[in-house]
């Protein structure tokens, strides 16, 4: 026991240089790892720098090695392209014919608009002009129905002096022999007016079935017209993918 204590120190010194080893070599073996990284990216870069100049060599080697034939192919596609714009420009000729053909009808269409627009403007006069007499009927109506009233007072009145002056009794044949004939002008002049409102009806009705025919037939050439113009739309994108690719060609 009395060489505890020594022992005790000299065993701490041994563990504390082999832990300083330890981290010595392992500073040694970090440096080590990251030398071969280092040099592993090196080698890679090395070598697909060779396989790059590899596929460069290969393809020199290739081409002087089919160059008769790689001429003979370009040739080829050349005169496939001089066919083929023989052929985009049979079908241009086709097509510049059929639009010198189509302004035909569309000239034919153009004066059919014109004549339905003369034939609207006078439909929209007989309107203006058939607005005008309704408001003379509307006034004249108004009129009568202040008559009317001015009747209806009146016949208040007269009933009124009836009963005040009972003893005209003996006049009551005569009185109401004028009235009856009052009713009667009234009776036939409100079958007049009724003739004419029917009349009004029923020429109402007919003009509204005349614009409902007009309006479905410019429905149907507002549907032909859109047909035509996304048919342009397209052969112009046609003509300008030809137009851009003789360009690029050129």
């Amino acid at each position: 026991m009395r060489f505890h204590c020594w022992l005790m120190r000299f065993m701490h010194c041994l563990m504390m240089m082999y832990y300083w080893f330890m981290r010595f070599m392992h500073c040694l073996m970090m440096m080590y790892y990251w030398f071969m990284r280092f040099m592993h990216c090196l080698m890679r870069m090395y070598y697909w720098l060779m396989r790059f100049m590899h596929w460069l060599m290969m393809m020199y080697y290739w081409l002087m090695r089919f160059h008769y034939w790689i001429m003979r192919f370009m040739h080829w596609l050349m005169r496939m392209y001089y066919w083929f714009m023989r052929f985009m420009h049979c079908l241009m000729m086709m097509y510049y014919w059929f639009m010198r053909f189509m302004h035909c009808p569309l000239m034919m269409f153009y004066w059919f608009m014109r004549f339905m627009h003369c034939l609207m403007m006078m439909y929209y006069w007989l309107m203006r002009f058939m607005h005008c007499l309704l408001m003379m009927y509307y006034w004249l109506m108004r009129f009568m129905h202040w008559l009317m009233m001015m009747y209806y007072w009146l016949m208040r009145f007269m009933h009124w002096l009836m009963m005040m002056y009972y003893w005209l009794m003996r006049f009551h044949y005569w009185i109401m022999r004028f009235m009856h004939w009052l009713m009667r002008m009234y009776y036939w002049f409100m079958r007049f007016m009724h003739c004419l409102m029917m009349m009004y009806y029923w020429f109402m009705r007919f003009m509204h079935c005349l614009m409902r025919m007009y309006y479905w037939l410019m429905r149907f050439m507002h549907r032909l017209m859109m047909m035509y113009y996304w048919f342009m739309r397209f052969m112009h994108w046609l003509m300008m993918m030809y137009y851009w690719f003789m360009r690029f060609m050129h």
